[in-house]
């Protein structure tokens, strides 16, 4: 059975993490793991904090770690959204390490009205960065 193609750009905050045609997208909703092929219905959802696999335009099925996010399907191509996006094979402890030295950064160079903010800013942080580490060994 042939699969069509359809675009899949996945967006992050420092620009677009990757663009290209693929036949399948398996993301994880807080109601579990939904597949999109080519041509599918208009849709938008929420993504959780898991693994996504890619089918590429080969056949094979690769998979990434991703952060949570949004993605919106329509005419034959899904936007995926999310401050973090990375390929499994290119995750260790030290990209972890680094993506938490960023985001310390950023928090350093903001203005908080109040220590709170900061404390659930860090909070947020961890869990995150815990995720992610979770992720990393499954």
């Amino acid at each position: 059975m042939a699969f069509s193609r359809f675009k899949l750009k996945i967006n992050t905050p420092e620009g677009i993490f990757f663009e290209d045609d693929i036949l399948q997208i398996e993301l994880k909703t807080s109601s579990g793991y939904i597949a999109i092929l080519a041509n599918h219905a208009p849709l938008i959802g929420a993504i959780v904090p898991s693994v996504c696999y890619i089918r590429d335009i080969r056949n094979n099925r690769v998979s990434a770690i991703i952060n949570g996010g949004m993605f919106y399907t329509n005419n034959n191509e899904i936007n995926v959204i999310t401050d973090f996006f990375d390929f499994t094979n290119n995750i260790n402890e030290s990209v972890i390490a680094k993506r938490e030295e960023k985001i310390r950064q950023a928090i350093n160079n903001k203005t908080f009205s109040s220590e709170i903010a900061v404390e659930r800013i860090q909070t947020k942080l961890e869990k995150e960065l815990n995720d992610l580490r979770k992720i990393l060994k499954q």
